[in-house]
């Protein structure tokens, strides 16, 4: 089987589509399938590369993109434009797999002039939800409107979970027509990771410390990760626990540094920096517990990653969440944005290590249903119907 794959980000941008699509293909290529990821040419990337991803091979194509020096919020909305130009590599491939959001703009396009079946993969619409975490008007009003089109222009679609599938139904897709595919973590996320090295290098021996890594936005979509109310919730544990410390990783921390100010927080939260992907497993060893106040998750690769670690997660129920973290089994949940709920949940497995070794313990073993190998499977099996018509 030949698959083209096509976003407008991937490595070495690492976000959780990206991290899904990496993990899916390399398996695939692996299997003996052919594959190419075709996406967007950024600043100090070839244009032909062959990526190494947890030892696999992906092999990449870039398309040029203006704005490469600011791809994240300009240069990527330009790549639907290059759907005639890769019509004509599609053409050499079974089956094109498109991705929500600003790819499947096109992707639809790319299939119907190559005469090729393609997928929608949904790892979550926004909707209505827009008009919250929207930085501009063109956000809140347009994009609701624009995901709707793209979903009208697909006959094949697939959800990374429950929820991601339920946001598809609300947008018009026919259930029957929508197939459930989860996400996974990578085999680097697993308990007994030794994190003494990053917390001894951050002075925290003797600090209980809950953590967080992924966007540290609060503008935009990166609204939907909660951090305001995780800071306003951290705020509460530390009047509590004066010792405690946030460590935060990953980008976006300038966005914060006011906000933490005006809290009053700043001298207790950390910041990591960015550190590469295979260095996150020994940021959640060094933590107590894992947090995070998203407002919504198609399907929440973090959490996951979170508990495979080991580690009890606080978190809320927004979106998928429910489905990754067990209320009371391997975490505890709040309702999105309910900050003082969240600040007593930690404080909780703060003070109470058993409970929350126990929890972590659950968790480890729960998470073990979603697997990569298993997902990439599932994924050839449903290209294999789409292919024979089915």
């Amino acid at each position: 089987m030949k698959i083209l794959f096509y976003s407008e980000l991937f490595i070495p941008f690492v976000g959780g589509n990206e991290a899904y699509l990496a993990n899916v293909e390399s398996r695939i290529k692996a299997l003996g399938h052919e594959t190419l990821h075709v996406t967007s040419k950024i600043d100090n990337t070839p244009k032909d590369e062959i990526i190494k991803w947890d030892g696999r091979d992906i092999p990449v194509h870039r398309t040029w993109i203006p704005f490469k020096y600011n791809y994240l919020t300009r240069g990527r909305y330009f790549f639907p434009l290059n759907a005639r130009k890769i019509s004509r590599i599609a053409k050499n491939f079974d089956i094109i797999h498109s991705t929500t959001f600003i790819s499947g703009i096109s992707g639809w396009k790319i299939g119907k002039l190559a005469k090729k079946p393609c997928l929608l993969y949904c790892n979550e619409l926004f909707g209505d939800l827009w008009k919250e975490i929207g930085s501009n008007w063109i956000q809140k009003y347009i994009y609701s409107k624009v995901e709707k089109y793209i979903v009208s222009k697909y006959n094949y679609f697939a959800a990374c979970s429950e929820y991601a599938k339920k946001t598809l139904i609300e947008a018009g897709v026919n259930p029957d027509k929508i197939t459930i595919i989860n996400h996974s973590m990578s085999d680097i996320f697993k308990p007994g990771i030794d994190g003494s090295e990053f917390r001894n290098r951050l002075g925290l021996e003797n600090n209980q410390v809950f953590g967080f890594t992924g966007r540290l936005k609060v503008n935009g979509t990166g609204q939907s990760k909660g951090l305001l109310y995780l800071l306003k919730a951290a705020k509460e544990v530390f009047k509590e626990l004066p010792d405690s410390r946030l460590v935060l990783g990953g980008t976006g921390f300038g966005e914060l540094k006011p906000l933490l100010k005006k809290l009053g927080i700043q001298d207790k939260v950390i910041y990591t920096g960015v550190k590469p992907y295979t260095e996150v497993p020994k940021f959640n060893a060094m933590c107590d517990i894992m947090v995070g106040a998203s407002i919504t998750e198609g399907f929440g690769i973090y959490y996951a990653e979170s508990s495979a670690c080991g580690k009890a997660v606080v978190a809320t129920t927004g979106g998928s969440i429910p489905e990754v973290i067990k209320h009371k089994e391997t975490g505890l949940l709040s309702e999105p944005r309910d900050y003082e709920t969240m600040a007593k949940n930690i404080i909780k497995l703060l003070c109470d290590k058993e409970l929350a070794d126990k929890y972590g313990k659950v968790g480890s073993e729960y998470v073990k249903k979603f697997s990569w190998d298993r997902s990439a499977k599932e994924h050839l099996e449903l290209y294999d119907k789409i292919i024979r018509g089915e």
